[in-house]
């Protein structure tokens, strides 16, 4: 419980920091602008007021909140409007028809407001999973209150429901988030490039060399976020040394952009194409970043650390694909071992992801044996071909719950 209090007290900090407040009081400004051009048009009305804050709660807030995951949904734009559907059929159709005491309201909307942000807040980071469970328990608690609530008026009083103007209540909120998407749009544009651009600070050194690499970066990319983002990921790779080396730099990643698009052919035998193997675990729910330069002839792509438990130090797995610009010489899988307990489940799926890889990258079956053999994690070497597959088994003595990890590799012999 003092723990839940610490990290209730973090996410309070974190959310009335200046930097967070200065966002809302911009969201604010443009929401009052926005009301103010449909009050304008005819289009909002004073009795509107209730519903817009709850809409502000509920997506605004809480969309601003979500930018990091919107730039990695390519379907950001589409479930933010299913979502806001969902809110005219149950928020505003609870909060909207029928009216609560002005106490229980001026209660309701700033408890809303401050737990849907925090809420938002919290999910972006794993250490604060208690203070998530609280909060949504809060937000759960009201919203069974309210439709509680609507079913007992509507069995009572339905005459109440006819008279209320529900053209407003449902047009209001999908007006709202159409009007707000520009905004979203431009907080995720200024976001990106304000993290970029801090990275910068570090990665080049020369002040006139930076302020070039900022004004060329936003030259080429202007609201192409995931370029950026990309070319800033690639940069401590890269002479950042001088201007022509940041040029080269942005030239470079448009030239790979075109590579893909249509990449060359790998000779059976020599190896894969890249931009086909970093694919090869997908059905595996393994994800690689972009293929890209490390170093004169070395490029990679790898994955993130698949988690495979629920476990306070889970057990994972990742996926590499190493080779040069035009062919991946070697793909590995690693699996982390941290909690002996779950370590059947982490075996089963490194299975599975060998038979997966095996298949689609050699057109190779594991036979019992073999498979009993790659589920132990025993080392081993077995040569298809041109390839080589070995599997390596690392015991962690220096950690005090015995951890390991198993490597299994497939590479050009």
């Amino acid at each position: 419980m003092d723990q839940a209090r610490k990290s209730l007290g973090n996410i309070v900090k974190r959310f009335f920091s200046r930097p967070i407040a200065s966002v809302l009081i911009l969201m604010l400004i443009y929401i009052t602008i926005m009301i103010y051009g449909l009050a304008k048009a005819g289009l909002w009305e004073f009795h509107q007021l209730k519903n817009t804050i709850v809409w502000t709660v509920s997506v605004a807030v809480l969309s601003l909140f979500r930018l990091e995951s919107a730039k990695q949904d390519s379907h950001f734009i589409k479930n933010l409007v299913l979502d806001n559907l969902k809110l005219i059929a149950i928020i505003q159709f609870v909060i909207g028809i029928y009216v609560f005491s002005l106490v229980i309201e001026l209660v309701f909307i700033p408890v809303m407001a401050i737990a849907g942000a925090m809420l938002a807040l919290a999910q972006r980071d794993k250490k604060y999973h208690t203070v998530e469970k609280i909060l949504n328990g809060i937000l759960i608690t009201f919203g069974i209150t309210f439709i509680v609530h609507t079913i007992y008026m509507l069995s009572t009083n339905f005459g109440e429901f006819e008279k209320v103007q529900t053209i407003y209540d449902f047009s209001t909120p999908p007006l709202l988030t159409f009007l707000y998407l520009p905004f979203i749009f431009f907080m995720m544009v200024f976001t990106t490039y304000e993290l970029v651009y801090t990275r910068l600070q570090f990665l080049v050194k020369d002040p006139s060399v930076r302020r070039y690499a900022k004004m060329y970066s936003f030259i080429n990319f202007n609201f192409n976020i995931k370029m950026l983002e990309r070319w800033a990921s690639n940069l401590p790779f890269q002479d950042t040394s001088s201007k022509q080396g940041i040029k080269k730099s942005v030239k470079q990643l448009f030239k790979l952009v075109t590579v893909e698009k249509n990449p060359p052919k790998v000779l059976p035998g020599e190896g894969w194409s890249p931009y086909e193997a970093k694919n090869f675990l997908l059905n595996e729910g393994i994800k690689t970043g972009q293929y890209h330069f490390i170093a004169p002839n070395e490029w990679v792509a790898s994955s993130s650390l698949v988690e495979i438990d629920n476990g306070l130090l889970p057990n994972n797995i990742s996926y590499y694909v190493e080779g040069n610009e035009t062919t991946a010489k070697i793909l590995k899988l690693i699996l982390n071992v941290n909690q002996i307990e779950n370590s059947e489940m982490a075996h089963m799926k490194l299975l599975s992801s060998i038979k997966v890889l095996l298949k689609t990258a050699l057109g190779s079956e594991l036979t019992t044996e073999q498979e009993k053999v790659f589920f132990d994690g025993k080392d081993i070497k077995l040569v298809h071909g041109n390839f080589e597959v070995s599997v390596e088994k690392n015991e962690w003595p220096q950690n005090n719950i015995g951890g390991y990890d198993i490597r299994v590799i497939v590479s050009r012999i």
